[in-house]
């Protein structure tokens, strides 16, 4: 259901972890912890910091958009910091 104030899908609930990678017992706040903490890029990368997406592969599609969400986080804050601080280019 799409938030009316934010026209968005509203934030995962981080109370409960729900696992992701279901072959090696890995859960999304692992996952996004390991993307955060490492700036990482790739699915290989979140493998190799904390081994989810080396089994079966099905959670791939999740693993990459957790990464897309984080890429877009970092783009968005780069954009603040670069912002002029009085307005004036």
């Amino acid at each position: 259901m799409l938030n009316r104030l934010t026209d968005s899908f509203p934030a995962p609930n981080t109370a409960a972890s729900r696992p992701v990678c279901h072959c090696l017992r890995v859960e999304e706040d692992e996952i996004r912890d390991a993307i955060d903490d490492g700036e990482l890029h790739t699915v290989r990368q979140v493998t190799a910091s904390c081994g989810a997406g080396g089994g079966c592969t099905a959670c791939h599609r999740h693993i990459k958009r957790f990464l897309a969400e984080a890429a877009r986080q970092r783009a968005a804050q780069e954009q603040v910091e670069m912002e002029p601080v009085f307005g004036f280019a």
